[in-house]
């Protein structure tokens, strides 16, 4: 308990006891509180019995502050307007804008171009939850989400979506040995190891997918690097540590900066996408229709 509440018995005597030492007037703190005149009194009595000396001087249509009650004005006038101006401050303040986006889209795309929203939105609390557990259309705190998939998606609006293309990619030291590589050449296990990583999204793409989609349903017989994370997958291939499945759209900067370099194989297009969503139990928030729209500009999803 804090100690003010030993002190006296309610807050409100405070509150009362504020309005009229401000205003002067116990009849003029009662219109103001709106409680009778009889009520201000009342309370009055009841602080000044509390604290053990008389607060007012009583005249007849005007109240005047004792020494004490001088000084206790002045501590809650100066308490009172420090809880006022924290308050307004608290409602003042941009909310929150929370984005849920897989860890991949959070390492490769979200992260490397953040600051350009920054930029536009300086203004923005963001938060970004980076998971591969989807849990948007039941965390009312969510604002706005990216997941990879086919809709519909249960309890969510979609506001977006980015296509992506599926190819092989490995360091680009190891692409320069592999320049007339085939896809037979994976299944036999003569390119090194073949990187597969949990996969993020139900519906995403592994190696055994993509093969078959290529029209080969041979087991490859070659080594395996297999991951927990997609992200760390891919920066094993970085690494020179073997070939992944690389999703263009998503892993663009490596791609583009010459940290990884796609095989000469053929490239697939799911028809599975990247989709910008927002609850359906809620219309999107004024910052959540800016991030989309940001996202639209500066990713290339669309409407």
């Amino acid at each position: 308990m804090h100690r003010l509440r030993r002190s006296i018995s309610s807050l409100t005597v405070l509150l009362t006891f504020e309005a009229a030492a401000r205003r002067e007037s116990f009849t003029r703190a009662a219109e103001e509180l709106g409680v009778t005149q009889a009520a201000v009194s009342r309370r009055m009595k009841q602080l000044e019995a509390e604290i053990g000396c008389p607060l007012f001087l009583r005249a007849n249509r005007r109240v005047v502050l004792t020494e004490e009650g001088s000084a206790l004005f002045a501590a809650t006038g100066d308490g009172f307007d420090r809880i006022a101006d924290a308050i307004a401050g608290i409602r003042d303040r941009p909310a929150d804008l929370t984005v849920a986006v897989s860890v991949a889209f959070a390492h490769f795309r979200l992260l490397p171009e953040l600051s350009s929203f920054r930029d536009i939105a300086p203004e923005a609390n963001l938060r970004v939850v980076s998971s591969d557990t989807w849990t948007a259309p039941d965390d009312p705190s969510i604002d706005i989400a990216v997941r990879y998939g086919a809709p519909p998606f249960r309890g969510m609006t979609v506001l977006g979506s980015l296509g992506d293309a599926v190819v092989p990619v490995c360091a680009p030291a190891r692409r320069n040995a592999l320049a007339g590589v085939t896809i037979d050449d994976l299944i036999a296990g003569r390119c090194g190891a073949l990187i597969e990583a949990d996969a993020p999204e139900p519906t995403w793409m592994g190696w055994g997918q993509w093969f078959t989609a290529q029209g080969h349903r041979a087991r490859p017989s070659g080594k395996w690097l297999r991951f927990s994370s997609y992200s760390d997958g891919i920066y094993a291939a970085m690494a020179g540590q073997g070939i992944a499945l690389g999703w263009k759209g998503l892993i663009e900067r490596p791609l583009a900066d010459g940290r990884l370099a796609a095989l000469p194989l053929p490239i697939l297009r799911p028809k599975e996408r990247h989709w910008i969503m927002v609850s359906d139990k809620l219309a999107p928030s004024p910052q959540a229709q800016a991030f989309a729209s940001w996202m639209e500009k500066s990713m290339g999803f669309v409407p």
